[in-house]
């Protein structure tokens, strides 16, 4: 039974997660002129709470697949990890061997740790990528370095110039 449901826990994150990944995009060829201001631009706090809610939610929200499939398996690997733990220490309880018990509860409880900072930082990204959503990184606004070589007397010394177009 306790195999059964995590297989089917683990299907069914793969499916989620590959649909995620498969999202396709508005294609950019498109002959219809839309103004500026009638674009969808993902909510922050809306993000956030996806990626509380579900783990890679927030990220799929604001088209990052890639993204969301590293915090989904992170979140998903942390639980697991948590619900392992728990069972062991509950175990060694039983079996009064409460060293060993209290060893598995550490660890479950340094687990459950790790998972709250995992959702928390799963949060602040999704909420960040929401904010920075339409932000423009073309070529245009790149700043490249030009080498310009000068002689010197001790030999030869490279100048970077940063150029602004």
């Amino acid at each position: 039974m306790h195999r059964r449901s995590i297989l089917s826990l683990t299907v069914l994150t793969a499916l989620y997660l590959t649909a995620a990944a498969s999202a396709q995009e508005p294609s950019a060829g498109d002959s219809t002129a839309v103004p500026d201001s009638v674009f969808w631009k993902p909510s922050p706090t809306g993000a956030a709470f996806r990626s509380a809610l579900l783990p890679g939610w927030g990220q799929t929200y604001v088209d990052s697949p890639i993204k969301a499939a590293i915090y989904g398996g992170i979140e998903f690997g942390l639980v697991i990890a948590v619900y392992r733990q728990h069972r062991r220490y509950e175990q060694f309880q039983h079996l009064g061997q409460e060293r060993q018990a209290e060893v598995y509860r550490d660890n479950r409880n340094r687990m459950s740790w790790y998972l709250t900072a995992a959702v928390i930082l799963s949060m602040m990204d999704a909420f960040v990528d929401a904010h920075l959503y339409d932000f423009d990184v073309s070529e245009d606004f790149a700043a490249t370095p030009a080498p310009q070589p000068s002689a010197t007397i001790d030999g030869l010394r490279v100048n970077f110039c940063w150029r602004f177009e």
